[in-house]
């Protein structure tokens, strides 16, 4: 499994499950590669999890699934790398305004729409005091109210599937979660 990450807080997230005494031994079987994107932004995300998995291919060593992990951010081709990422058999962990929703999720039923992700970074302080951006064990820190989060994130989505809206364009978003359940879920 390649799970290819726009930044450093996603890649320490999935890395801290890899690493986690209790899923350890059951990730070590199916080997996830956590790495960050050399250049994040969605579509140079997608097209480098496309690259990795057609190289592994080359190498007969291919990955069983191939993740890309990236926020709206307001970033412009959002979109067209999402779709890209479907089209190219990858699945998406996709979060909006950005991946510290699915942290709040742990603590809160929100749907709440957050202008960018320092606002919505002070929200979530108000529940996880002392939260640094890429600098603390969060799959540790939050994995007593990970049922909370997986339950919160299946919620907001039920809420705000139903608009029509394509998945980047909604304003408050994350499903990450489904992610986290294939790992912790793992054979």
């Amino acid at each position: 499994m390649l799970i290819l990450c726009e930044g450093t807080t996603e890649k320490n997230y999935f890395q801290a499950i890899k690493e986690d005494p209790e899923y350890k031994q059951a990730l070590s079987a199916i080997d996830p590669q956590v790495v960050a994107a050399k250049n994040p932004t969605p579509d140079q995300v997608v097209r480098e999890a496309v690259q990795r998995a057609e190289q592994a291919e080359q190498e007969n060593n291919p990955y069983e699934k191939v993740w890309v992990v990236f926020d709206h951010d307001h970033h412009a081709h959002r979109k067209s790398a999402y779709d890209e990422a479907l089209q190219q058999n990858c699945e998406v962990a996709f979060s909006a305004i950005a991946f510290e929703i699915w942290y709040l999720l742990h603590f809160v039923k929100t749907a709440r729409v957050f202008q960018n992700g320092n606002e919505l970074i002070r929200e979530l302080r108000n529940y996880y005091p002392g939260y640094k951006k890429a600098r603390q064990n969060d799959f540790a820190n939050l994995k007593d109210r990970l049922g909370s989060g997986i339950e919160n994130a299946n919620w907001l989505r039920r809420q705000n599937s139903e608009g029509g809206k394509h998945v980047t364009e909604q304003g408050a978003w994350t499903d990450v979660d489904l992610l986290v359940v294939a790992l912790i879920q793992a054979p």
